[in-house]
């Protein structure tokens, strides 16, 4: 009992701490939004989901089936980077080190964790279960409400995924070098290789298409046996048909509760290698202490030790210098600037020069058909994260907000310390685009040196973290310069469509849109 008792408390203490935070409530719009979204109205222009020309009438068994697949697809993505830090916390707020004073194993705590987890993800997706019947009646094709149909494919489907990513989250969180950026970088990478292959895995989101594809296909054997899923535009309105739901076997429960499973054997494999809340070298120093010999004279000199130094921590302020107010503004950039380059470890450093001698060496038609661009403007993604947050982070945010003028001038010397750094890692490409003469790139690049470090300093002024703006630059990363999607593609990596100038002064309005941002909101920490 007292293993159960120990891993509830773990997981409660966890659970009411996050569902405190505002970042549960913005997943939560994101997600309601998504699901929204997913079930397009009859004209909406759009559909989500299509088989061969049909989709399915809008009753309990469609409408939750479908907003299950997109919760499950959403908050794979979204629930990692909302419940990976509970690790984290514990060691920034001193709860760690006194969990490691403690006789708590590392397993029940971690088991812990991964409730809290657990917990977390499932509230929202129960807000989720709970708002499904509404969009039923507001859909207004069937509104005869089922229960089972409507819930069935989030308990079966939705949840143990969340179980899974859960588990993953706290996996992370134990390895030392998945627990920043390169963990996130990783994680996102993961999850677009699960959705790409979603597909072919038996246990996900095509247990429903499945279901629903053998069921059209009984009324219609000519299909093809083809389906479509995310945003479709269409120009014909979809012929419907009648689906009742999947039938729940013995045999595909028993396959879901594997991934729950999975989950735990994950947190198990994690406590073997979990290294706790001890510092480093703490198995070494402790060796080393118990060769001390504890004599009454080795204890006096420690008594005089401490003495000492309470003597010298008092201190009076007609004693002190008087304060010499440096209003330069560069000396705070280049301040700025260290403190930037401070995360940044001599393997980074030379990957950076790499990457700007590389374009150099090729043409800039090469770079953009080789994937050089996006791979440079990825690589300072960890240093950008730390724009306005490392003040809170460390916790000198009261002492910056006693400086003058602290608001233009530190976010300020933030912002241009970002973009020196952009400028480290890009200048390559843009040095070689104006040899080139090739303007229309240039021009893209230049915008973006302004418009992404002005995101990542709104995202962290916002915030206070760094986890918003790694999450979102990589989708805009992911969809634009990989992906080619117009507008999102701030370097200019698609055909051009002849709104090169409109673009990329739209990309300058956002950037000073999002530094108005950054300014609002720092003000407000004066008047904490």
């Amino acid at each position: 009992m007292s293993v159960i008792r120990s891993i509830y408390y773990i997981a409660r203490a966890d659970f009411l701490e996050r569902i405190r935070q505002n970042s549960l409530l913005v997943i939560l719009f994101v997600t309601l939004l998504a699901a929204y979204i997913f079930v397009p109205p009859v004209d909406a222009g759009y559909v989500t989901l299509n088989l061969d020309g049909y989709r399915g009438i809008y009753n309990s068994a469609w409408i939750g089936s479908s907003v299950a697949i997109s919760t499950t697809l959403l908050l794979s993505l979204l629930g990692f980077y909302l419940v990976k830090n509970c690790i984290q916390r514990d060691e920034s707020t001193g709860v760690g080190q006194i969990i490691a004073s403690s006789s708590m194993k590392k397993m029940y705590y971690l088991m812990g964790k991964l409730l809290s987890n657990i917990f977390v993800l499932s509230v929202i997706t129960g807000v989720v279960v709970v708002v499904s019947p509404i969009m039923q009646w507001v859909r207004g094709e069937d509104r005869t409400f089922e229960l089972w149909p409507l819930i069935s494919p989030f308990l079966f489907l939705t949840l143990p995924f969340m179980a899974v990513v859960a588990a993953l989250a706290v996996v992370f969180e134990t390895f030392h070098f998945l627990k920043g950026t390169l963990g996130n970088v990783i994680y996102f990478f993961l999850y677009l290789l699960f959705t790409a292959g979603s597909g072919a895995l038996a246990f996900g989101p095509q247990i429903i298409i499945s279901a629903m594809q053998n069921d059209l296909l009984l009324i219609h054997p000519e299909l093809p046996g083809s389906y479509g899923m995310g945003i479709l535009f269409q120009r014909e309105p979809l012929h419907w048909f009648e689906w009742q739901g999947v039938i729940w076997t013995f045999e595909l429960l028993i396959q879901q509760l594997e991934i729950v499973m999975v989950s735990f054997v994950l947190i198990a494999g994690a406590s073997a290698i979990f290294h706790g809340f001890r510092e480093k070298g703490y198995a070494k120093r402790k060796h080393e202490l118990a060769m001390v010999e504890i004599t009454p004279a080795y204890n006096k000199e420690l008594d005089s030790q401490i003495k000492y130094e309470s003597l010298n921590s008092r201190c009076q302020a007609a004693t002190l210098s008087p304060v010499v107010f440096k209003d330069s503004f560069w000396a705070l950039a280049i301040a700025e600037w260290k403190l930037i380059l401070k995360s940044a470890s001599l393997r980074w450093l030379i990957v950076a020069a790499i990457l700007f001698i590389l374009p150099l060496a090729v043409s800039v038609s090469e770079s953009s058909e080789w994937l050089v661009w996006p791979v440079i403007w990825i690589w300072p993604i960890k240093l950008w994260s730390g724009m306005g947050n490392q003040d809170v982070r460390y916790g000198t945010q009261f002492l910056v907000v006693s400086s003058r003028r602290y608001v233009i001038r530190q976010l300020m010397a933030s912002w241009i310390s970002g973009i020196i750094l952009t400028c480290m890692v890009t200048g390559g490409m843009i040095i070689r685009m104006v040899f080139e003469g090739d303007l229309e790139h240039l021009l893209y690049n230049v915008a973006a040196v302004f418009l992404i470090p002005s995101l990542a300093l709104a995202c962290g002024v916002l915030t206070k973290g760094w986890r918003t703006f790694e999450l979102l630059y990589l989708i805009i990363w992911y969809l634009g310069p990989l992906s080619k999607l117009p507008y999102l593609d701030f370097l200019g990596t698609h055909n051009s469509n002849g709104d090169l100038l409109m673009m990329n002064s739209v990309y300058l309005l956002i950037s000073l849109g999002l530094l108005l941002v950054a300014y609002q909101s720092r003000k407000r920490l004066g008047q904490d």
